[in-house]
């Protein structure tokens, strides 16, 4: 298929989408009427006392179940935040601070909710770190009242820049407040989200002892219903998870002279993405705070609610990775994973040869056989006995779950910055046995998942992403042949055992101390065919001795995140 067919068939794809959006809202519509209509019904039969009794404790019971689950993450958050003592504190301590930029933030409006653009204002008004500028400019918007509202706010502070052009669109918008800007440092701030009163702040305290910093991000969550809820805990900065999706999200801090350029309207909708891809491939120095410090508010019009809703968005976010890649001179594609409305990149295969060693039977080697569409590929028991260019190891009782699951392993591998590659390892049972390994600070390996459910979706779709992980598993890992050579003492080819799990380890550590990347592809996923019983972890206390602070806090593993479970759900 030519990439004109493919193109059409996902802007098809992307139609029946939105068409699909609009039949579940009349099908939710209908509900309504239908509930509606029994309502009533049986109101005039004379039952409503009793139905109305009934339904209100199913909704008791389901409302406390829910507040049970809306509650944990509440809990958690009201443990991590700043008080208001301690926001006050923190004021008083930016300004010892020998580096204090000016930080311009940017917001563009239209037509904006009164209500949430002042919560937005006085998010601002409220940070610790008191230099900066926030310009806002309206878009034109259609509501009269609009005008009115910004110049009152313009009021509001000092610091507030008011400014109304015709309508544009989002990136003139943002083009506008760019070129008022007097700052150093550049932050985008949607018109009705908010701000923790510490999160300039923690920029610019991390900004204290690392100033070749040029991009810094933090953790983020939603406000659904008047309530935070949908925590994004972040990993460091991650280049081929960035590739699926704008995980750094909304609070980032970007330096000026990075962003000269500005915002493309062709982009519109995912114009911040475009813009960081394109921050990207002029620097790596790209930070995190493990805090959260934005809250993105849901609502129907925005991707926070549904990315169906902006189908442009997730189409413009398309066309954006896909220039990236090709000003980076990298033969590929990218495509919508429909399922998860998350990227993937394809680059195209070449006529590399694979090594595939198993310590099987010839039954074992006829049935992967059977279940590869890859061109070119062997399967032998011994490194020693082959050439090959890559070379993957793989446990004989894997079984591949579709044929394509060799290429979308060396797809990844085609990235010279990529120097070991994954699977999604899941058991007989057909929960995840291993979609990644985290380094724990107890010295312990814990395959990331473990246990969860194939599907499961949450921690923001990770298990089911292209994302860095510092390694993966021997089950099933793939590398360059000259990277064995040359990272030693490499990785046994026996059963697999904790030795060998934490051989991988050491020598995916190894890769990353020579600039290169490991990372787990959701898309080759292979089946253990035989019950494997125990605890996910391993203990590799030599490894943690050679790389204590990569085990004290894995980069691709949230501080914030379980260091009991690696299963991605919340810390203490």
């Amino acid at each position: 298929m030519s990439n004109e067919e493919l193109r059409a068939a996902e802007a098809h794809i992307a139609r029946l989408e939105e068409e699909l959006l609009r039949l579940k809202d009349v099908k939710r519509d209908l509900q309504v009427l239908r509930e509606e209509h029994r309502r009533l019904r049986r109101s005039a039969e004379g039952r409503i006392a009793k139905i109305l009794s009934a339904l209100f404790r199913l909704f008791r019971r389901r409302q406390l179940t829910e507040a049970v689950e809306q509650d944990e993450y509440g809990r958690w958050f009201a443990r991590h935040r700043v008080s208001a003592e301690e926001a006050t504190k923190l004021r008083e301590q930016s300004r010892t601070f020998s580096y204090r930029p000016l930080i311009s933030i940017l917001t563009p409006t239209f037509n904006a909710d009164e209500r949430f653009l002042m919560g937005a204002v006085e998010s601002v008004i409220a940070q610790a770190y008191e230099n900066w500028e926030l310009i806002l400019i309206d878009d034109g918007s259609s509501d009269t009242r609009a005008r009115g509202l910004l110049q009152n706010l313009g009021q509001r502070d000092a610091r507030i820049q008011i400014g109304f052009q015709d309508h544009g669109g989002i990136s003139t918008a943002l083009n506008t407040a760019l070129a008022r800007a007097s700052g150093d440092w550049i932050a985008l701030l949607d018109h009705d989200d908010l701000l923790e009163p510490d999160a300039l702040f923690r920029a610019i305290e991390l900004l204290q002892n690392d100033r070749e910093a040029d991009v810094i991000y933090s953790d983020e969550d939603k406000i659904v219903d008047g309530k935070l809820a949908a925590p994004m805990l972040k990993p460091d900065w991650s280049p081929e998870f960035f590739c699926t999706h704008d995980y750094l999200g909304h609070f980032i801090i970007v330096r000026r002279d990075l962003v000269q350029a500005g915002f493309q309207s062709e982009f519109d909708g995912a114009q911040d993405y475009d813009l960081l891809l394109r921050v990207s491939e002029k620097t790596d120095q790209i930070r995190r705070v493990p805090r959260v410090l934005y809250h993105w508010r849901r609502t129907a019009e925005s991707t926070a609610h549904n990315i169906r809703r902006k189908p442009g968005a997730l189409e413009a976010g398309r066309r954006g990775i896909e220039e990236d890649l090709a000003r980076r001179q990298e033969n590929a594609r990218v495509t919508i994973d429909w399922e998860t409305h998350l990227y993937r990149v394809r680059r195209q295969i070449t006529a590399e040869k694979i090594l595939i060693i198993i310590n099987g039977s010839a039954g074992d080697a006829d049935r992967i056989r059977a279940k590869t569409d890859f061109p070119n590929f062997e399967i032998v028991a011994n490194l020693k006995e082959a050439t090959g260019e890559y070379v993957l190891f793989l446990d004989s009782d894997l079984e591949p779950l579709n044929e394509n699951w060799l290429s979308a392993m060396a797809e990844q591998l085609l990235n010279p910055k990529v120097g070991a590659v994954g699977a999604r390892i899941v058991s007989s049972e057909d929960t995840v046995e291993s979609a990644g390994l985290i380094l724990l600070p107890d010295g312990k390996v814990s395959s990331a998942f473990a246990r969860c459910a194939r599907d499961f979706r949450g921690a923001n779709r990770q298990l089911q992403a292209v994302r860095n992980y510092s390694a993966v598993s021997t089950s099933c890992l793939l590398t360059r042949r000259e990277l064995l050579h040359r990272t030693l003492p490499g990785i046994p080819t026996e059963t697999a055992s904790p030795a060998r799990t934490c051989a991988a380890v050491g020598f995916c550590l190894s890769l990353r101390e020579q600039g290169l990347r490991t990372v787990s592809v959701p898309y080759a996923e292979l089946r253990r065919r035989t019950s494997k019983k125990g605890n996910p972890s391993v203990l590799c206390l030599d490894l943690q001795k050679r790389w204590p602070e990569m085990f004290r806090r894995d980069p691709y593993y949230s501080p914030n995140l379980s260091s009991e479970r690696a299963d991605f759900s919340l810390g203490m």
